[in-house]
């Protein structure tokens, strides 16, 4: 019994790991959340995208129903210390490499929310890969 036990539970344990982050087959998108914000006003989401084979892919487009738009941005400092942001046509997802979206650097912008984003909410955001295709993640509303 102990040997039949114990590859039931590791095939077990293997489907459940496999099936908590999203993935196409050749991206993983993980650590997804976005910052508390009012309606009408923008918003954030941040994640990690994981490319594991060997040809680089590119995120070319995002979409939710909490926000009219969404856009990718690239927050950075000039040398005199004023921050802006500027819009991303692609974001390239190197072969067998990561990508941060993260405070400061590449986010996707949730332009015009359309209801308030609370601590403890989650909203469904569709990401789009020029090869991999689309991928829709879960982002919950978090303070960090």
């Amino acid at each position: 019994m102990k040997k039949f036990a114990f590859p039931v539970i590791l095939t077990i344990a293997v489907t459940f790991l496999s099936a908590c982050a999203p993935s196409n087959g050749s991206l993983t998108v993980n650590e997804t959340w976005a910052r508390p914000a009012f309606k009408g006003e923008n918003g954030a989401a941040y994640f990690v995208i994981q490319n594991d084979i060997a040809s680089e892919d590119a995120l070319i487009s995002a979409s939710t129903d909490v926000a009219s738009a969404t856009e990718a941005h690239m927050s950075m400092m000039n040398d005199q210390g004023v921050a802006s942001m500027q819009m991303q046509d692609a974001v390239q997802i190197p072969a067998s490499d990561s990508v941060t979206f993260k405070a400061g650097g590449l986010h996707i912008m949730l332009v015009d929310l359309k209801q308030d984003l609370k601590v403890g909410d989650t909203f469904t955001l569709t990401l789009q890969f020029e090869k991999a295709g689309e991928t829709t993640v879960q982002v919950e509303v978090k303070e960090q």
